[in-house]
């Protein structure tokens, strides 16, 4: 029996660079065929100005200022056609100025006991060194480790490279949030292209390498 379960699933690519909101309206994706008309047309604005954009549809959820954008899939859409919306967005506005991508996955799992869930904080940060110095309850509440993305040669760079989040999950009780953040910064030249084939060469593997740190953190710890 598994002793750790994915609860709540979410996956995300945020690009910034210098962006003009107004164009990113429904109607627009869909005339650029990268979202069905009928999805588009039943899509939900929230807002559409000169400093931000931001709609859903049933499937996506897309927010842009004028120095981000994001597109998250929904928790219970697949994830996967987010690469291919995102890329053929950018490889239409071509010449949009660029400056660095995210590929990200948020995982909440719940945890099969109360004990289960305090050994991964005391496993992950030991309450030893802070007891000595700290009054009352001593506890995990946020965890960042940064390390490489394997497989590209600009891994051990600034340039690309992996964070890690992990803390308490505020969606499920005696659960576990964790985050997985593969951030590449554009080159000087051609950063729109770089971009957008890191997107295309990257987002199925950031995607499943996310689960195969998640799952082995927990398994090591609580099963």
């Amino acid at each position: 029996m598994a002793r750790h379960v994915l609860e709540v699933n979410g996956a995300s690519v945020v690009l910034t660079g210098s962006l003009n909101p107004t164009i990113f309206q429904p109607q627009w994706f869909a005339r650029q065929n990268l979202l069905p008309i009928e999805e588009c047309e039943k899509a939900e604005i929230k807002v559409i100005s000169p400093q931000v954009c931001e709609f859903q549809t049933e499937r996506f959820i897309i927010q842009v200022t004028t120095e981000r954008f994001s597109a998250l899939a929904k928790p219970d859409a697949n994830p996967a056609p987010l690469r291919d919306l995102v890329a053929g967005t950018f490889f239409t506005l071509e010449h949009t100025p660029l400056k660095a991508l995210g590929l990200n996955r948020d995982m909440h799992f719940s945890l099969h006991s109360e004990e289960a869930w305090h050994k991964v904080g005391d496993t992950l940060v030991p309450k030893d060194v802070w007891k000595r110095v700290l009054q009352g309850h001593v506890g995990l509440r946020s965890l960042w480790i940064q390390s490489e993305i394997p497989g590209f040669p600009d891994a051990k760079q600034e340039s690309a490279r992996l964070l890690i989040r992990v803390e308490p999950s505020p969606r499920v009780k005696f659960g576990l949030y964790i985050q997985t953040n593969e951030h590449f910064d554009a080159p000087e030249d051609g950063a729109s292209d770089y971009l957008i084939e890191r997107i295309r060469s990257r987002w199925e593997g950031a995607y499943s390498y996310a689960a195969e740190i998640a799952n082995d953190i927990l398994s090591s710890i609580v099963e």
